[in-house]
């Protein structure tokens, strides 16, 4: 049964999210993405294993759920890396939309995991990607596509589609771990094998004798906030997840791709446009619908 709290846990979760993407936008052209996994799966497993140790509350053992978490973890790193390389090119109105649509992939997984296809599930992938190809369409006359020619914007969406497929088995695979150890653990445990699969990928790059540039000053400060929404978005997603709170709490974590342009407009004086905001509403809507004909609605 879905209910206005999951869906609201999922609105915050959509809100952090769509903020830190946003910073994303600045942070991903100037901080290799290997720096930035450490820093931010860092940061974050330290924060939940340290509170947890002070209650002495850590997460049990449970088989599957620290498989799927060990899963979850390193496509949690697979996911930034695309979705990190489709916003340091931009535009954010493709790049975000683009990986958005995994809400429609994880609500098809979830039906495939025992909820019945529908007409109208079909219909909500239709719409969703139909929306998202009219953005990846250059108009030279529109102002928001003068920085862009077609093969960017084509390149930016099949980056941001690429985050969404991998995105999908994440969210999934985190969503089972939740409902076995509860979101907090679940969330522990997906730092924690993303923080390890970030140091292995860091000591491979400086064993290859590659330089890395480190945050400081200002960058530190925004890495560092970008981690914390970050960590506060998927936390926010788990719990609005709990029990029967699946479907929920993804309608409302749909909303980031919009939180991400209106930030990017607001904060980096991005453009979005009429015709891109058209298109935007329609993958919006696309979402919405898909997760609503997963529970029948």
């Amino acid at each position: 049964m879905i209910t206005a709290t999951a869906i609201l846990w999922g609105l915050l979760g959509a809100i952090l999210i769509g903020v830190s993407d946003c910073i994303a936008r600045v942070t991903a052209k100037a901080i290799p993405s290997s720096v930035l996994f450490v820093f931010i799966m860092g940061c974050s497993a330290a924060v939940l294993l340290g509170s947890q140790i002070a209650t002495t509350n850590l997460p049990p053992f449970h088989a599957y759920a620290w498989t799927v978490s060990a899963i979850s973890g390193i496509l949690n790193l697979l996911a930034l890396y695309f979705l990190y390389k489709a916003l340091a090119r931009g535009p954010v109105t493709v790049a975000s939309p683009a990986a958005s649509t995994f809400v429609v992939m994880l609500v098809i997984l979830n039906a495939l995991a025992g909820q019945p296809w529908t007409v109208a599930q079909l219909a909500a992938v239709g719409l969703v990607f139909i929306g998202v190809s009219q953005l990846a369409r250059h108009s030279p006359n529109a102002n928001e596509d003068r920085n862009f020619d077609s093969a960017w914007l084509r390149t930016t969406a099949l980056l941001g589609l690429a985050a969404a497929a991998a995105v999908t088995v994440r969210m999934f695979m985190a969503q089972e771990a939740g409902d076995a150890l509860g979101p907090l653990h679940a969330l522990t445990l997906n730092r924690g094998f993303a923080f390890l699969g970030a140091v292995v990928l860091i000591v491979w790059l400086l064993l290859r004798a590659n330089s890395l540039t480190w945050p400081r000053g200002r960058m530190l400060r925004l890495v560092l906030l970008q981690t914390l929404l970050e960590t506060l978005a998927l936390g926010a997603f788990l719990i609005g997840s709990s029990g029967a709170g699946r479907v929920g709490a993804t309608i409302g974590f749909s909303a980031f791709s919009a939180v991400t342009a209106i930030a990017a407009w607001l904060w980096l004086g991005e453009p979005i446009g009429k015709r891109r905001a058209i298109w935007m509403l329609l993958v919006a809507g696309g979402l919405a619908l898909g997760s609503m004909s997963a529970i029948g609605l």
